[in-house]
């Protein structure tokens, strides 16, 4: 399994509720996408030190093929450009659960 952690810095004039909506058409691309296991989307809880980035999702892949074809798959190139449009910074980090 592979882990595919996003960590979002909303631009200022970002509204919450417009970022909601863009974390619910990332949790949606669970149902279009092949190999997503599982989808969690919400707002960062900590306090300290997090610069800024206020939201975030996890996505859960089979393997590193899955996570492969994700990137370039019509629909998360929607919900990435939506995405960029909203933020002022992105960090992707995967991590491979099984080792």
């Amino acid at each position: 399994m592979i882990m595919h952690v996003v960590l979002l810095k909303p631009k200022s004039d970002t509204g919450e509720q417009e970022l909601w909506t863009a974390l619910q058409h990332v949790k949606e691309l669970q149902q279009k996408i092949p190999g997503i296991v599982d989808v969690t989307i919400g707002k960062n809880l900590s306090i300290s030190n997090n610069k800024g980035y206020l939201y975030g999702f996890v996505m859960i892949f089979l393997d590193e093929d899955h996570l492969k074809a994700y990137g370039p798959h019509p629909a998360h190139q929607v919900v990435a450009a939506e995405l960029v449009r909203l933020c002022q910074d992105i960090i992707d980090f995967d991590i491979n659960s099984s080792l």
